[in-house]
């Protein structure tokens, strides 16, 4: 999971080196580059449960990164083909994100049951 978020990441921001407008890019390269930063920043948490926040704080920089990608193709900053590009690989992303944060949470109630 961490490795496809850190593919991922690199792509966006290599491909949004093309963007002209350096507020987008950046807003972009940012957002996607939260994903596996966060994933890794929970890795080293000391409870199921945190782990479980810092996932949910990953797959809201998922959304965010789909936001920015939207703004970047309709505003003409981004090629339709690049934005498609993006977008299945953070549709194939976003919901293993979704599924890991449900094992974690499912497994920190699990360890808090008597």
């Amino acid at each position: 999971m961490g490795r496809q978020a850190h593919e991922f990441a690199l792509t966006c921001y290599h491909q949004a080196k093309s963007i002209p407008d350096h507020a987008i890019r950046w807003q972009l390269q940012r957002a996607a580059q939260a994903i596996p930063a966060n994933l890794a920043e929970g890795a080293g948490s000391q409870s199921q449960a945190e782990f479980g926040r810092y996932i949910g704080i990953a797959i809201a920089s998922a959304k965010e990164t789909e936001y920015h990608l939207l703004f970047a193709r309709d505003a003409d900053l981004l090629p339709v083909d690049t934005y498609r590009v993006l977008e299945n690989a953070l549709n194939n992303l976003t919901p293993r994100l979704v599924a890991l944060r449900s094992a974690v949470r499912h497994n920190a109630e699990r360890r808090t049951k008597p």
